[in-house]
């Protein structure tokens, strides 16, 4: 029984080896040309999303008027800050 099993792993080892050879000899089907710039620029477009919820959101850079909105059409306010202006900017 054990001459048995370590003649199957002897195959065993010997199909992995011919599989692995002939694949490796194989040239690659699915290669992709140089990408252009014009052409990865296409691609990224295509993985795009085109119609998505918060893009279609009237944003404020106000806080104040993101919370008047809010109020007079009785929705919750969402308050992204981002800290990258001097204290006395005057934006708002």
């Amino acid at each position: 029984m054990i001459v048995e099993a370590k003649w199957l792993l002897i195959c065993l080892g010997m199909a992995v080896v011919a599989a692995a050879t002939s694949w490796a000899q194989e040239p690659d089907k699915g290669a992709k040309p140089e990408a252009t710039l014009e052409s990865l620029k296409a691609e990224v477009e295509a993985l795009k999303a085109t119609k998505v919820a918060w893009r279609e959101i009237a944003w404020k850079s106000c806080l104040l008027d993101g919370l008047k909105e809010a109020r007079t059409k009785g929705k919750p306010a969402l308050l992204w800050i981002f800290i990258d202006r001097p204290a006395d900017d005057a934006r708002c």
